[in-house]
């Protein structure tokens, strides 16, 4: 009877969408490369881009301000959201946006240094999972789908960290993943010295900016979104893959992030109780603690609508930039306007009463 349904319903339904409603087709699109001819790629070695900026926040903190305030400066090339606090909303040149996930994500680039450990080596079932994995985040990733040109560096990257491709009409490891439909066949890894896959990486990435922005570079720094996560680890730790890397973090009072999220319903961050969302704070901020230094700048999103040419300041110092290159002020951030989310959080007095219980909890993490 259950089989006779799923019959029924199967026949009522568009035949496309029952094929592909759950089926990655990154293989296919592979195999139909290879067949081309046209498959002997090599990886740039250099990139149009000198230096490199992300920008990372703890979570609704409003990093979006910086991508924004950095827009303004001709020395930069920024790929993210479109404008989030600015007061020229019109679209930027290029349209590439969003954050950069394809380093930090399960199945990226820093995914796969971990999987590239002799545990994982040789263990088949721990290898098959890290390449699907990998095929995986491309596959449904924005640049592979939106950005048909790329594909071919993401085919020969794929070439580079797979060793042996067992091709299978069944699913024969994994079978419990049922998130992998379509990708039957078996892989294992390709061993490699951690410093040969920086290398890999390095040029990969840098074959990827070098296309996507070939005619779009408006500034010889690339400014990135949580390219390689949320604030966590040293920036030694990334110098591999993108040399001359640096970071700015933003903050937040986090009872505006609090407010924020319940209000939004935004579920990945802990918002149920006051507690949970302390207790999620805290370990955000405990992982995350640097120390402003050649390598990070940490500054606070109060500060830089009520403070603006401080911060400014800051920021260019940093970035070796002056005054001159800041061609566009307050173009996309302006101050004046932005300085009203603020103390926003305060207007709703439903969550007066936790906001208190957050200055008691964690008063080092609020503003004023």
């Amino acid at each position: 009877m259950k089989n006779k349904l799923r019959h029924i319903i199967k026949s009522c339904l568009p035949h496309g969408y029952i094929v592909n409603r759950k089926r990655n087709c990154f293989l296919d699109d592979y195999d139909t490369w290879k067949r081309s001819g046209n498959s002997n790629i090599t990886f740039d070695s250099h990139c149009i881009f000198d230096s490199f900026v992300t920008i990372d926040g703890y979570g609704c903190s409003g990093s979006s301000a910086i991508m924004d305030l950095l827009r303004e400066y001709d020395t930069c090339t920024v790929w993210a959201s479109k404008p989030a606090y600015a007061s020229n909303t019109e679209s930027m040149n290029g349209g590439i946006y969003g954050e950069f996930d394809l380093c930090r994500h399960t199945g990226g680039l820093l995914y796969i240094e971990h999987m590239m450990k002799e545990e994982a080596w040789v263990n088949d079932f721990w290898a098959d999972d890290a390449v699907k994995n990998f095929i995986q985040a491309i596959y449904y990733s924005d640049i592979y789908q939106n950005y048909p040109s790329t594909r071919p560096l993401f085919f020969t990257f794929f070439e580079h960290i797979t060793d042996q491709r067992i091709k299978c009409s069944m699913p024969q490891l994994n079978v419990w993943q049922h998130r992998f439909t379509g990708l039957n066949d078996i892989f294992t890894l390709k061993k490699m010295s951690k410093t040969e896959y920086h290398e890999l990486c390095r040029h990969f990435l840098y074959s990827l900016f070098n296309m996507l922005f070939a005619d779009k570079i408006s500034g010889k720094t690339l400014v990135l979104d949580h390219i390689f996560g949320d604030c966590g680890d040293d920036m030694s730790r990334f110098e591999p893959y993108l040399p001359n890397i640096k970071r700015i973090i933003v903050t937040r009072d986090v009872r505006a992030v609090y407010v924020h999220a319940c209000q939004n319903n935004t579920e990945w961050l802990a918002h149920d109780s006051v507690e949970a969302f302390v207790k999620w704070e805290r370990k955000m901020h405990y992982r995350s603690k640097h120390e402003s230094d050649n390598n990070n700048l940490e500054l606070q999103f109060e500060d830089i609508m009520l403070n603006y040419d401080r911060e400014v300041a800051k920021v260019e110092q940093f970035l070796g930039f002056t005054s001159q290159h800041h061609t566009a002020k307050k173009t996309y951030l302006n101050p004046e306007i932005s300085k009203s989310n603020v103390f926003s959080w305060r207007d709703d007095k439903l969550y007066t009463t936790d906001c208190d219980r957050i200055k008691e909890l964690i008063p080092e993490y609020c503003y004023g």
